[in-house]
Protein backbone atom coordinates (compact mmCIF):
# COMPACT_ATOMS: atom_id res chain seq x y z
CA UNK A 1 0.00 0.00 0.00
CA UNK A 2 2.94 2.36 0.90
CA UNK A 3 4.41 1.85 -2.64
CA UNK A 4 0.80 2.56 -4.23
CA UNK A 5 0.15 6.09 -2.10
CA UNK A 6 3.94 7.03 -2.97
CA UNK A 7 3.40 6.46 -6.93
CA UNK A 8 -0.43 8.79 -5.93
CA UNK A 9 1.37 11.68 -4.01
CA UNK A 10 4.15 11.65 -6.89
CA UNK A 11 1.93 12.15 -9.90
CA UNK A 12 2.24 9.03 -11.21
CA UNK A 13 -0.84 7.62 -11.83
CA UNK A 14 -0.81 5.11 -13.81
CA UNK A 15 1.47 3.09 -11.84
CA UNK A 16 -0.59 3.88 -8.69
CA UNK A 17 -4.38 2.57 -10.53
CA UNK A 18 -2.42 -0.82 -11.12
CA UNK A 19 -1.03 -0.91 -7.90
CA UNK A 20 -4.17 -0.33 -6.47
CA UNK A 21 -5.73 -2.72 -8.57
CA UNK A 22 -3.51 -5.49 -7.57
CA UNK A 23 -4.25 -4.43 -4.00
CA UNK A 24 -7.87 -4.43 -4.48
CA UNK A 25 -7.68 -8.12 -6.38
CA UNK A 26 -5.89 -9.37 -3.31
CA UNK A 27 -8.25 -8.07 -0.65
CA UNK A 28 -11.37 -6.29 -1.78
CA UNK A 29 -12.97 -5.52 1.22
CA UNK A 30 -11.09 -2.35 2.01
CA UNK A 31 -12.81 1.12 2.27
CA UNK A 32 -9.50 2.98 2.01
CA UNK A 33 -8.57 1.36 -0.93
CA UNK A 34 -11.28 2.23 -2.69
CA UNK A 35 -11.42 5.76 -1.87
CA UNK A 36 -7.65 6.10 -2.92
CA UNK A 37 -8.13 4.20 -5.92
CA UNK A 38 -11.02 6.54 -6.66
CA UNK A 39 -8.78 9.60 -6.18
CA UNK A 40 -6.51 7.84 -8.80
CA UNK A 41 -9.19 7.75 -11.11
CA UNK A 42 -10.12 11.27 -10.88
CA UNK A 43 -7.33 12.67 -10.93
CA UNK A 44 -7.18 10.44 -14.53
CA UNK A 45 -10.40 12.54 -15.45
CA UNK A 46 -12.51 9.25 -15.33
CA UNK A 47 -14.90 10.67 -13.46
CA UNK A 48 -17.76 7.56 -13.91
CA UNK A 49 -15.29 5.39 -12.31
CA UNK A 50 -13.71 7.54 -10.15
CA UNK A 51 -17.39 7.66 -8.47
CA UNK A 52 -17.99 3.90 -8.63
CA UNK A 53 -15.05 3.15 -6.62
CA UNK A 54 -15.72 5.68 -3.98
CA UNK A 55 -19.20 4.52 -3.74
CA UNK A 56 -18.40 0.60 -3.25
CA UNK A 57 -15.55 2.95 -0.39
CA UNK A 58 -18.75 4.40 1.52
CA UNK A 59 -20.87 0.92 0.70
CA UNK A 60 -17.77 -0.70 3.28
CA UNK A 61 -17.77 2.08 5.60
CA UNK A 62 -21.13 4.08 5.06
CA UNK A 63 -20.68 7.33 6.98
CA UNK A 64 -17.43 7.27 5.32
CA UNK A 65 -16.09 10.91 5.00
CA UNK A 66 -13.10 10.68 2.91
CA UNK A 67 -15.04 8.71 0.31
CA UNK A 68 -18.08 11.47 0.54
CA UNK A 69 -15.44 14.05 0.36
CA UNK A 70 -14.55 12.77 -3.00
CA UNK A 71 -17.94 11.84 -4.43
CA UNK A 72 -18.94 15.45 -3.70
CA UNK A 73 -16.24 16.41 -5.99
CA UNK A 74 -16.88 14.26 -8.16
CA UNK A 75 -20.54 14.99 -8.49
CA UNK A 76 -18.92 18.95 -8.64
CA UNK A 77 -16.71 18.32 -11.27
CA UNK A 78 -19.78 16.77 -13.36
CA UNK A 79 -22.39 19.89 -12.12
CA UNK A 80 -24.40 18.41 -10.43
CA UNK A 81 -24.08 21.04 -7.26
CA UNK A 82 -26.97 19.40 -5.23
CA UNK A 83 -25.18 16.16 -5.71
CA UNK A 84 -22.26 17.74 -4.26
CA UNK A 85 -23.83 19.39 -1.62
CA UNK A 86 -25.44 16.65 -0.22
CA UNK A 87 -22.15 14.67 0.03
CA UNK A 88 -20.38 17.17 1.59
CA UNK A 89 -22.84 18.30 4.33
CA UNK A 90 -22.64 14.66 5.10
CA UNK A 91 -19.11 14.48 5.31
CA UNK A 92 -19.07 17.55 7.59
CA UNK A 93 -21.17 16.16 9.94
CA UNK A 94 -18.59 13.71 10.60
CA UNK A 95 -15.06 15.98 10.52
CA UNK A 96 -16.01 19.69 10.51
CA UNK A 97 -13.19 20.75 12.53
CA UNK A 98 -10.80 19.37 10.32
CA UNK A 99 -12.77 20.32 6.57
CA UNK A 100 -11.51 24.18 5.91
CA UNK A 101 -11.65 22.78 2.33
CA UNK A 102 -14.66 21.15 2.17
CA UNK A 103 -16.65 24.01 4.35
CA UNK A 104 -15.00 26.79 1.20
CA UNK A 105 -15.87 23.95 -1.54
CA UNK A 106 -19.63 23.92 0.16
CA UNK A 107 -19.84 27.18 -0.04
CA UNK A 108 -19.34 27.77 -3.50
CA UNK A 109 -21.61 25.14 -4.60
CA UNK A 110 -24.21 26.33 -2.55
CA UNK A 111 -23.51 29.77 -3.91
CA UNK A 112 -23.61 28.88 -7.94
CA UNK A 113 -27.44 26.94 -6.60
CA UNK A 114 -28.35 30.52 -5.00
CA UNK A 115 -28.33 29.36 -1.78
CA UNK A 116 -26.38 32.30 -0.56
CA UNK A 117 -27.23 32.77 3.22
CA UNK A 118 -25.94 29.17 3.99
CA UNK A 119 -23.82 29.71 1.74
CA UNK A 120 -22.25 32.74 3.99
CA UNK A 121 -22.00 30.36 6.71
CA UNK A 122 -19.98 27.23 5.05
CA UNK A 123 -17.93 30.90 4.13
CA UNK A 124 -17.34 31.36 7.80
CA UNK A 125 -16.36 28.73 8.74
CA UNK A 126 -13.61 28.15 6.11
CA UNK A 127 -12.48 31.65 6.99
CA UNK A 128 -12.58 30.46 10.68
CA UNK A 129 -9.79 27.74 9.59
CA UNK A 130 -8.22 29.56 7.44
CA UNK A 131 -7.31 32.86 8.36
CA UNK A 132 -4.57 33.17 6.55
CA UNK A 133 -5.53 32.45 2.88
CA UNK A 134 -6.97 35.39 0.92
CA UNK A 135 -8.58 33.55 -1.47
CA UNK A 136 -10.95 32.05 1.23
CA UNK A 137 -11.02 35.69 2.54
CA UNK A 138 -12.09 37.03 -1.38
CA UNK A 139 -14.53 34.52 -2.03
CA UNK A 140 -16.45 35.20 1.38
CA UNK A 141 -16.34 38.68 0.56
CA UNK A 142 -17.64 38.03 -2.98
CA UNK A 143 -20.92 36.23 -1.29
CA UNK A 144 -21.11 39.69 0.95
CA UNK A 145 -22.37 41.41 -1.93
CA UNK A 146 -25.50 39.06 -2.95
CA UNK A 147 -27.05 39.60 0.32
CA UNK A 148 -28.97 43.00 1.11
CA UNK A 149 -26.30 44.16 3.95
CA UNK A 150 -25.65 48.05 4.14
CA UNK A 151 -22.93 49.82 2.96
CA UNK A 152 -20.84 50.27 6.48
CA UNK A 153 -21.08 46.69 6.98
CA UNK A 154 -19.83 46.12 3.68
CA UNK A 155 -17.17 48.45 4.69
CA UNK A 156 -16.27 47.21 7.79
CA UNK A 157 -15.76 43.59 5.96
CA UNK A 158 -13.78 44.96 3.02
CA UNK A 159 -11.31 46.92 5.63
CA UNK A 160 -10.40 44.02 8.08
CA UNK A 161 -9.28 41.84 4.58
CA UNK A 162 -6.66 45.12 3.91
CA UNK A 163 -5.72 44.50 7.98
CA UNK A 164 -4.78 41.10 7.22
CA UNK A 165 -3.39 40.72 3.92
CA UNK A 166 -2.51 44.37 2.94
CA UNK A 167 -1.69 47.38 5.56
CA UNK A 168 -0.88 45.32 8.10
CA UNK A 169 -1.69 47.25 11.16
CA UNK A 170 -1.44 50.13 8.95
CA UNK A 171 2.08 48.91 7.81
CA UNK A 172 1.84 48.31 4.22
CA UNK A 173 4.70 45.99 3.32
CA UNK A 174 7.97 47.75 2.44
CA UNK A 175 8.09 48.78 -1.57
CA UNK A 176 11.43 47.32 -3.21
CA UNK A 177 12.55 50.20 -4.23
CA UNK A 178 11.19 54.05 -4.33
CA UNK A 179 9.33 54.38 -7.49
CA UNK A 180 11.04 55.76 -10.23
CA UNK A 181 8.82 57.23 -12.49
CA UNK A 182 9.27 60.69 -14.28
CA UNK A 183 7.06 62.68 -12.40
CA UNK A 184 5.85 64.73 -15.51
CA UNK A 185 2.35 65.56 -16.01
CA UNK A 186 1.83 65.38 -19.93
CA UNK A 187 4.19 62.76 -20.20
CA UNK A 188 3.49 59.33 -22.37
CA UNK A 189 1.65 57.45 -19.23
CA UNK A 190 2.00 53.43 -19.19
CA UNK A 191 -1.18 51.68 -17.74
CA UNK A 192 -1.07 48.56 -16.84
CA UNK A 193 -4.19 46.20 -16.94
CA UNK A 194 -3.80 42.79 -14.63
CA UNK A 195 -6.39 40.50 -15.37
CA UNK A 196 -7.34 37.30 -15.89
CA UNK A 197 -10.15 37.74 -18.36
CA UNK A 198 -8.77 38.70 -21.81
CA UNK A 199 -10.45 36.16 -23.12
CA UNK A 200 -14.27 36.48 -24.10
CA UNK A 201 -16.42 36.15 -21.35
CA UNK A 202 -15.81 39.69 -20.14
CA UNK A 203 -12.91 40.72 -22.42
CA UNK A 204 -15.15 40.44 -25.26
CA UNK A 205 -17.57 42.76 -23.52
CA UNK A 206 -16.17 45.24 -22.06
CA UNK A 207 -12.43 45.71 -22.34
CA UNK A 208 -12.35 46.12 -26.50
CA UNK A 209 -12.26 49.88 -25.92
CA UNK A 210 -9.32 49.80 -23.82
CA UNK A 211 -7.12 48.45 -26.70
CA UNK A 212 -9.03 49.58 -29.96
CA UNK A 213 -10.15 52.95 -28.83
CA UNK A 214 -7.03 53.95 -26.74
CA UNK A 215 -4.82 57.10 -27.62
CA UNK A 216 -1.42 55.24 -28.16
CA UNK A 217 0.58 58.95 -28.70
CA UNK A 218 -0.34 59.75 -25.01
CA UNK A 219 -0.97 56.17 -23.37
CA UNK A 220 1.09 52.94 -23.78
CA UNK A 221 -0.85 49.69 -22.61
CA UNK A 222 1.18 46.68 -20.56
CA UNK A 223 -1.44 43.83 -19.91
CA UNK A 224 -0.36 41.45 -16.97
CA UNK A 225 -2.43 38.08 -17.65
CA UNK A 226 -3.68 35.76 -14.63
CA UNK A 227 -5.55 33.83 -17.25
CA UNK A 228 -3.91 30.18 -17.64
CA UNK A 229 -2.96 29.22 -21.42
CA UNK A 230 -5.50 26.78 -21.57
CA UNK A 231 -8.49 28.91 -21.51
CA UNK A 232 -6.85 31.24 -23.57
CA UNK A 233 -8.63 31.83 -26.72
CA UNK A 234 -9.45 34.03 -29.48
CA UNK A 235 -9.86 37.56 -27.70
CA UNK A 236 -6.45 36.99 -26.59
CA UNK A 237 -4.55 36.34 -28.88
CA UNK A 238 -5.69 39.58 -30.14
CA UNK A 239 -5.86 41.54 -26.96
CA UNK A 240 -1.83 40.42 -26.69
CA UNK A 241 -1.54 41.89 -30.81
CA UNK A 242 -3.02 45.03 -29.44
CA UNK A 243 -1.20 45.91 -26.14
CA UNK A 244 2.28 47.20 -26.28
CA UNK A 245 3.46 45.07 -23.76
CA UNK A 246 2.14 41.42 -22.47
CA UNK A 247 3.35 39.52 -19.53
CA UNK A 248 1.82 36.19 -18.41
CA UNK A 249 1.97 36.08 -14.87
CA UNK A 250 -0.10 33.48 -13.46
CA UNK A 251 3.09 31.62 -11.73
CA UNK A 252 4.54 34.67 -10.39
CA UNK A 253 4.14 34.85 -7.19
CA UNK A 254 3.32 38.65 -5.57
CA UNK A 255 6.89 39.65 -5.23
CA UNK A 256 8.07 38.27 -8.48
CA UNK A 257 4.71 39.83 -10.32
CA UNK A 258 4.76 43.46 -8.37
CA UNK A 259 8.86 43.62 -9.39
CA UNK A 260 8.09 42.56 -13.24
CA UNK A 261 5.40 45.71 -12.66
CA UNK A 262 7.95 47.56 -11.13
CA UNK A 263 10.62 47.20 -13.70
CA UNK A 264 8.22 48.01 -16.36
CA UNK A 265 7.63 51.24 -15.10
CA UNK A 266 4.05 51.11 -15.26
CA UNK A 267 2.84 54.84 -14.13
CA UNK A 268 -1.10 53.57 -13.37
CA UNK A 269 -2.29 49.76 -12.56
CA UNK A 270 -5.47 49.08 -13.28
CA UNK A 271 -6.74 45.86 -11.40
CA UNK A 272 -9.78 44.33 -13.15
CA UNK A 273 -10.76 41.39 -10.86
CA UNK A 274 -11.33 43.37 -7.26
CA UNK A 275 -11.81 40.36 -5.06
CA UNK A 276 -13.66 38.50 -7.78
CA UNK A 277 -12.06 35.41 -9.35
CA UNK A 278 -8.24 34.64 -9.89
CA UNK A 279 -7.57 38.37 -7.87
CA UNK A 280 -4.10 39.13 -7.24
CA UNK A 281 -5.00 42.20 -4.51
CA UNK A 282 -2.15 41.18 -1.71
CA UNK A 283 0.30 41.97 -4.29
CA UNK A 284 -0.70 45.16 -4.55
CA UNK A 285 -0.15 46.19 -1.01
CA UNK A 286 3.37 46.14 -2.04
CA UNK A 287 2.14 48.90 -4.38
CA UNK A 288 4.03 48.44 -7.50
CA UNK A 289 2.86 51.51 -8.99
CA UNK A 290 2.86 54.77 -8.19
CA UNK A 291 -1.15 54.94 -9.20
CA UNK A 292 -3.23 52.05 -8.68
CA UNK A 293 -6.72 51.93 -10.00
CA UNK A 294 -9.86 49.29 -9.44
CA UNK A 295 -12.66 48.94 -11.98
CA UNK A 296 -15.12 46.76 -13.50
CA UNK A 297 -14.74 42.96 -11.95
CA UNK A 298 -16.21 43.58 -8.54
CA UNK A 299 -19.36 45.44 -7.66
CA UNK A 300 -18.06 46.95 -4.53
CA UNK A 301 -14.45 48.61 -3.89
CA UNK A 302 -11.17 46.42 -2.57
CA UNK A 303 -11.01 47.77 1.07
CA UNK A 304 -7.63 48.72 0.40
CA UNK A 305 -5.51 51.58 1.33
CA UNK A 306 -2.96 50.37 -1.29
CA UNK A 307 -5.56 51.27 -4.03
CA UNK A 308 -6.37 55.04 -4.60
CA UNK A 309 -9.36 54.97 -6.88
CA UNK A 310 -12.39 52.96 -7.99
CA UNK A 311 -14.03 53.72 -11.32
CA UNK A 312 -18.00 54.51 -11.01
CA UNK A 313 -20.67 56.88 -12.40
CA UNK A 314 -22.39 59.00 -10.54
CA UNK A 315 -25.78 57.04 -11.33
CA UNK A 316 -24.17 53.63 -9.89
CA UNK A 317 -22.73 55.54 -7.24
CA UNK A 318 -24.38 58.58 -6.21
CA UNK A 319 -22.20 61.39 -4.77
CA UNK A 320 -22.53 61.57 -0.97
CA UNK A 321 -23.40 58.24 0.72
CA UNK A 322 -21.24 56.04 -1.26
CA UNK A 323 -18.23 57.73 -0.93
CA UNK A 324 -18.30 57.02 2.79
CA UNK A 325 -18.80 53.48 2.06
CA UNK A 326 -15.10 53.44 -0.57
CA UNK A 327 -11.86 53.25 1.14
CA UNK A 328 -10.59 54.19 -2.63
CA UNK A 329 -11.48 57.79 -3.86
CA UNK A 330 -14.76 57.23 -6.18
CA UNK A 331 -13.80 58.72 -9.77
CA UNK A 332 -17.24 58.71 -11.60
CA UNK A 333 -17.16 59.25 -15.06
CA UNK A 334 -19.73 60.12 -17.13
CA UNK A 335 -22.18 57.65 -16.94
CA UNK A 336 -22.26 54.79 -17.45
CA UNK A 337 -18.58 53.66 -16.24
CA UNK A 338 -18.00 51.43 -18.77
CA UNK A 339 -17.98 50.81 -22.28
CA UNK A 340 -20.87 47.89 -24.02
CA UNK A 341 -18.78 45.94 -27.74
CA UNK A 342 -21.85 44.58 -29.16
CA UNK A 343 -21.10 40.67 -30.77
CA UNK A 344 -20.66 41.24 -33.84
CA UNK A 345 -22.73 38.12 -34.97
CA UNK A 346 -25.90 38.13 -32.49
CA UNK A 347 -28.90 36.71 -34.02
CA UNK A 348 -31.45 38.80 -35.01
CA UNK A 349 -34.42 40.37 -32.69
CA UNK A 350 -37.51 38.41 -33.51
CA UNK A 351 -40.84 39.60 -33.22
CA UNK A 352 -42.13 39.96 -29.78
CA UNK A 353 -42.74 36.14 -28.08
CA UNK A 354 -46.24 37.19 -26.42
CA UNK A 355 -47.42 37.59 -29.87
CA UNK A 356 -47.14 34.09 -30.71
CA UNK A 357 -47.86 32.76 -27.23
CA UNK A 358 -50.38 35.34 -26.23
CA UNK A 359 -48.78 35.44 -22.35
CA UNK A 360 -45.69 37.44 -21.52
CA UNK A 361 -42.38 35.68 -20.43
CA UNK A 362 -40.14 37.65 -17.81
CA UNK A 363 -36.78 36.37 -17.79
CA UNK A 364 -33.46 36.76 -16.42
CA UNK A 365 -30.06 34.74 -17.33
CA UNK A 366 -28.22 35.61 -14.45
CA UNK A 367 -26.04 33.36 -12.25
CA UNK A 368 -28.42 31.60 -9.54
CA UNK A 369 -25.92 33.24 -6.79
CA UNK A 370 -28.24 36.46 -7.38
CA UNK A 371 -31.47 34.72 -7.13
CA UNK A 372 -31.68 35.47 -3.62
CA UNK A 373 -34.62 35.03 -1.14
CA UNK A 374 -35.65 38.69 -1.68
CA UNK A 375 -35.05 38.09 -5.38
CA UNK A 376 -37.77 35.40 -5.39
CA UNK A 377 -40.19 37.29 -3.33
CA UNK A 378 -39.74 40.17 -5.80
CA UNK A 379 -40.22 38.05 -8.88
CA UNK A 380 -42.86 36.32 -7.39
CA UNK A 381 -44.94 39.70 -6.87
CA UNK A 382 -44.36 40.18 -10.44
CA UNK A 383 -45.69 37.40 -11.35
CA UNK A 384 -49.01 37.76 -8.67
CA UNK A 385 -49.75 40.74 -10.68
CA UNK A 386 -49.47 39.03 -14.08
CA UNK A 387 -51.28 36.03 -13.39
CA UNK A 388 -50.59 34.33 -17.10
CA UNK A 389 -47.20 35.14 -17.19
CA UNK A 390 -44.21 32.96 -17.07
CA UNK A 391 -40.51 33.03 -15.87
CA UNK A 392 -37.86 31.86 -17.99
CA UNK A 393 -34.34 31.11 -15.83
CA UNK A 394 -31.04 30.67 -17.63
CA UNK A 395 -27.55 29.63 -15.80
CA UNK A 396 -25.52 26.63 -16.47
CA UNK A 397 -26.29 24.78 -13.07
CA UNK A 398 -30.28 24.34 -14.11
CA UNK A 399 -28.92 21.59 -16.55
CA UNK A 400 -28.22 19.80 -13.34
CA UNK A 401 -32.14 18.25 -12.58
CA UNK A 402 -31.44 18.62 -8.36
CA UNK A 403 -30.58 22.38 -8.91
CA UNK A 404 -33.48 22.44 -10.61
CA UNK A 405 -35.62 21.11 -8.37
CA UNK A 406 -34.39 23.73 -5.82
CA UNK A 407 -34.76 26.54 -7.63
CA UNK A 408 -38.67 25.09 -8.49
CA UNK A 409 -39.14 24.83 -4.54
CA UNK A 410 -37.83 28.00 -3.40
CA UNK A 411 -40.44 29.76 -6.23
CA UNK A 412 -43.38 27.05 -4.61
CA UNK A 413 -42.63 28.46 -1.35
CA UNK A 414 -43.26 31.80 -2.24
CA UNK A 415 -46.82 30.63 -3.34
CA UNK A 416 -45.53 30.46 -7.27
CA UNK A 417 -46.42 27.35 -9.15
CA UNK A 418 -43.30 25.51 -10.29
CA UNK A 419 -45.48 24.92 -13.92
CA UNK A 420 -45.24 28.57 -14.34
CA UNK A 421 -40.99 28.24 -14.75
CA UNK A 422 -39.09 27.82 -17.56
CA UNK A 423 -35.43 26.15 -16.74
CA UNK A 424 -32.80 26.04 -19.03
CA UNK A 425 -29.17 25.00 -18.39
CA UNK A 426 -25.75 25.47 -20.43
CA UNK A 427 -25.35 25.92 -23.90
CA UNK A 428 -22.73 25.37 -25.10
CA UNK A 429 -22.93 27.70 -28.54
CA UNK A 430 -22.53 31.21 -28.34
CA UNK A 431 -25.47 32.12 -30.91
CA UNK A 432 -27.46 29.58 -29.17
CA UNK A 433 -26.78 31.16 -26.07
CA UNK A 434 -27.96 34.74 -27.25
CA UNK A 435 -31.06 33.33 -29.43
CA UNK A 436 -32.46 32.31 -26.26
CA UNK A 437 -33.21 35.95 -25.29
CA UNK A 438 -35.44 35.76 -28.26
CA UNK A 439 -37.60 33.63 -26.23
CA UNK A 440 -38.55 36.30 -23.15
CA UNK A 441 -40.40 39.35 -23.53
CA UNK A 442 -39.40 41.23 -20.37
CA UNK A 443 -36.15 41.26 -18.19
CA UNK A 444 -36.34 41.23 -14.41
CA UNK A 445 -33.46 42.63 -13.19
CA UNK A 446 -32.13 41.18 -9.74
CA UNK A 447 -31.38 42.66 -6.23
CA UNK A 448 -29.28 43.68 -4.85
CA UNK A 449 -26.74 42.59 -7.15
CA UNK A 450 -27.91 43.16 -10.57
CA UNK A 451 -26.97 41.97 -13.59
CA UNK A 452 -24.21 43.36 -16.24
CA UNK A 453 -23.36 41.11 -19.19
CA UNK A 454 -26.51 39.84 -18.99
CA UNK A 455 -28.21 43.26 -19.08
CA UNK A 456 -25.71 44.34 -22.21
CA UNK A 457 -27.04 40.64 -23.89
CA UNK A 458 -30.57 41.27 -23.01
CA UNK A 459 -31.27 44.91 -24.48
CA UNK A 460 -28.92 43.97 -27.62
CA UNK A 461 -31.41 41.15 -28.10
CA UNK A 462 -34.51 43.39 -27.72
CA UNK A 463 -35.81 42.38 -23.91
CA UNK A 464 -36.01 45.89 -22.13
CA UNK A 465 -34.97 45.33 -18.46
CA UNK A 466 -36.93 45.99 -14.98
CA UNK A 467 -34.61 46.79 -12.28
CA UNK A 468 -34.36 48.11 -8.60
CA UNK A 469 -32.18 50.55 -7.51
CA UNK A 470 -30.78 50.14 -4.00
CA UNK A 471 -28.33 52.16 -2.00
CA UNK A 472 -25.02 50.38 -3.25
CA UNK A 473 -23.11 50.30 -6.85
CA UNK A 474 -24.17 46.33 -6.84
CA UNK A 475 -27.84 47.43 -6.53
CA UNK A 476 -27.21 50.19 -9.17
CA UNK A 477 -25.79 48.93 -12.35
CA UNK A 478 -28.89 48.08 -13.76
CA UNK A 479 -30.18 51.70 -13.41
CA UNK A 480 -26.64 53.03 -14.62
CA UNK A 481 -27.34 50.75 -17.85
CA UNK A 482 -30.93 52.01 -18.19
CA UNK A 483 -30.65 55.43 -17.87
CA UNK A 484 -27.32 55.64 -20.53
CA UNK A 485 -29.75 53.84 -23.08
CA UNK A 486 -32.70 56.51 -22.40
CA UNK A 487 -34.88 54.12 -20.66
CA UNK A 488 -34.96 55.69 -16.55
CA UNK A 489 -38.75 55.44 -16.41
CA UNK A 490 -38.25 51.10 -15.99
CA UNK A 491 -35.68 51.99 -13.36
CA UNK A 492 -37.83 51.59 -10.04
CA UNK A 493 -36.95 53.24 -6.51
CA UNK A 494 -39.12 50.87 -4.81
CA UNK A 495 -40.62 46.90 -4.57
CA UNK A 496 -43.55 47.68 -5.18
CA UNK A 497 -42.60 50.28 -8.42
CA UNK A 498 -40.70 47.36 -9.76
CA UNK A 499 -43.68 44.82 -9.62
CA UNK A 500 -45.89 48.29 -10.90
CA UNK A 501 -43.34 48.65 -13.76
CA UNK A 502 -42.90 44.95 -14.83
CA UNK A 503 -46.47 44.78 -14.97
CA UNK A 504 -47.48 47.77 -16.50
CA UNK A 505 -45.06 46.94 -19.45
CA UNK A 506 -46.60 43.14 -19.65
CA UNK A 507 -50.11 44.92 -20.51
CA UNK A 508 -49.46 46.74 -22.91
CA UNK A 509 -47.92 44.62 -25.81
CA UNK A 510 -47.74 47.54 -28.28
CA UNK A 511 -45.43 49.31 -26.64
CA UNK A 512 -43.42 46.17 -25.74
CA UNK A 513 -42.87 45.33 -29.39
CA UNK A 514 -41.72 49.16 -30.11
CA UNK A 515 -39.38 49.15 -27.40
CA UNK A 516 -38.09 45.50 -29.30
CA UNK A 517 -37.74 46.39 -32.06
CA UNK A 518 -35.72 49.80 -31.77
CA UNK A 519 -33.94 48.23 -28.90
CA UNK A 520 -30.99 47.26 -30.70
CA UNK A 521 -30.39 50.40 -32.62
CA UNK A 522 -31.07 52.49 -29.22
CA UNK A 523 -28.29 50.91 -27.80
CA UNK A 524 -25.72 51.10 -30.06
CA UNK A 525 -26.47 54.86 -30.29
CA UNK A 526 -26.35 55.56 -26.55
CA UNK A 527 -23.26 56.08 -24.47
CA UNK A 528 -23.14 52.55 -23.44
CA UNK A 529 -21.75 51.77 -26.91
CA UNK A 530 -20.10 55.09 -27.61
CA UNK A 531 -16.57 54.10 -27.27
CA UNK A 532 -14.78 57.19 -28.17
CA UNK A 533 -16.57 58.73 -25.45
CA UNK A 534 -15.78 56.53 -22.67
CA UNK A 535 -12.28 56.33 -23.91
CA UNK A 536 -11.91 60.03 -23.71
CA UNK A 537 -13.40 60.21 -20.38
CA UNK A 538 -11.33 57.47 -18.52
CA UNK A 539 -8.24 58.77 -20.28
CA UNK A 540 -8.92 61.79 -18.90
CA UNK A 541 -9.44 60.10 -15.22
CA UNK A 542 -5.89 58.67 -15.79
CA UNK A 543 -4.63 61.91 -16.54
CA UNK A 544 -5.98 63.45 -13.31
CA UNK A 545 -4.88 60.72 -11.24
CA UNK A 546 -1.50 61.25 -12.66
CA UNK A 547 -0.89 64.62 -12.36
CA UNK A 548 -2.59 64.67 -8.53
CA UNK A 549 0.56 61.86 -8.15
CA UNK A 550 3.17 64.52 -10.19
CA UNK A 551 1.63 67.44 -7.59
CA UNK A 552 2.00 64.69 -4.14
CA UNK A 553 5.34 63.96 -5.00
CA UNK A 554 6.87 67.77 -6.06
CA UNK A 555 5.77 68.14 -2.91
CA UNK A 556 6.89 65.49 -1.06
CA UNK A 557 10.28 66.54 -2.94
Amino acid sequence: MKQALAALTAGRLGEAERLYRVLLARDGSSPELWNNLGIVLGDLKRPAEAAAALRIALALRPGYDKALVGLGAAAYGAERLDEAVRCWDRALRAIPAQSAGVWFNLGVALQLCGSTTVAMAAFDKAEALMPGDPRVASQRLLCLNYLDLPGEHLLAEHRRFDARFGDRDGRPPPPAAPHTNKPDPEKRLRIGYLSVEFRKHLGGYFLTPLFEGADRNRFEIICYSILPDAQADAHTARFKAQADGWRTVGNLDDEALAAQIRADGIDILVDLAGHSGLNRLPMLARRPAPVQVTWLGYPNGTGMKAVGYRIVDPVSDPVGPTDAHAVETLVRLPAPFLCFHPPAAAPPVVPLPAGASGAVTFGSFNKLSKITDGTVALWAEVLRRVPDARLLLKDRPLSDPGTAAMVRARFAAAGIDPIRLDLVGFIKDADGHLAAYNRIDIALDPHPYNGTITTCDCLWMGAPLVTLAGERHAARVGASLMTAIGLPELVAATPDRYAEIAAGLAGDLSRLMRLRMGMRERVRTSALCDEGRFMRNLETAYRLMWRRWCDQRRSDG
